[in-house]
């Protein structure tokens, strides 16, 4: 996943934001202990996200600790760690691992080839862990390149392959939640790919790489015009006010509203920071 289901850290209350730390630094240290030192440097928000939404729902065991580390040598942290962090952090090394591989293959990248190798003994323990959430990415990171390949138009279907990629992650447990877990997961990964089209929307359009929002916004010549950023806006704003919904039926007590931060105003967050960089700069050349 692109690190885009993230807090509203100004909105937080201090006691949330240490809460949500506690997560942070949990899923850290558990992609350390599982996965070693390369499993930690895949550390993101998102899989931060379906940690906590999983321990807040299924309320597993939680082991509560504190401890320096290499990126916090002076502070103490405070960990959570739940059977579900241990889940989120086996999907991190999923999603990477064949991410990196599919990278490889596309472009030849070294870095992300190089990545993918240190990962190849985690990412295969996974994988045969869980088989089934194994097979659903790769099949779906295959059948998403080459739709970027032929250049595919149609956002619902392209953003689709990377929503069921995210529902099949977050639907974990065969339960009464599964379709709702879901489909949380399903609009999340639909928002997350098109946000991160938006975000690379000049860097492709100079580099001639495909993007499905240049493909598909009105006035080629002015990206990030006031109607591209609207349209683009309002495509977002169904797709996570349908994850939004799903989220609502779950019954969430423990952390809702950091969760809520989360979906309701943090994964605007990068969209309205580059939003008003564009406006600053628009304003900087009229100036």
């Amino acid at each position: 996943m692109f690190g885009y289901v993230i807090p509203n850290q100004g909105e937080l209350k201090v006691r949330e934001l240490e809460e949500y730390r506690a997560w942070y630094c949990g899923l850290c240290q558990r992609l350390q202990k599982d996965h070693g030192i390369l499993g930690r440097i895949s550390l993101n928000y998102d899989m931060t996200f379906l940690a906590l939404l999983l321990s807040s729902l299924y309320d597993p065991d939680k082991a509560v600790s504190e401890s320096n580390c290499l990126a916090h040598p002076l502070h103490r942290r405070r960990k959570y760690d739940t059977v579900y962090v241990g889940y989120a952090a086996a999907m991190n090394i999923l999603l990477t691992y064949y991410k990196c591989v599919d990278d490889w293959k596309d472009d030849r990248n070294l870095l992300r080839g190089g990545y993918g190798l240190g990962l190849k003994r985690a990412g295969r323990k996974v994988s045969d862990e869980y088989p089934d959430k194994a097979e659903t990415v790769r099949s779906c990171l295959e059948e998403l390149s080459e739709a970027e390949e032929a250049c595919e138009t149609n956002l619902d279907r392209v953003s689709g392959i990377f929503g069921r990629i995210c529902g099949e992650i977050f639907a974990v447990e065969k339960d009464v939640w599964r379709e709702d877990l879901y489909h949380l997961g399903f609009y999340l990964g639909k928002f997350i790919y098109l946000l991160d089209a938006w975000d690379d929307l000049e860097d492709d359009e100079k580099e001639g790489s495909y993007n499905p929002l240049l493909l598909n916004l009105p006035d080629q010549k002015a990206l990030r015009s006031k109607q591209q950023t609207q349209k683009v806006r309002d495509i977002l704003t169904q797709m996570i006010s349908r994850a939004c919904y799903h989220f609502e039926c779950l019954p969430l007590v423990d952390d809702v509203e950091i969760m809520r931060n989360i979906l309701y105003s943090g994964v605007w967050t990068k969209f309205d920071r580059h939003t008003d960089r564009t406006n600053q700069e628009k304003w900087s050349e009229k100036g």
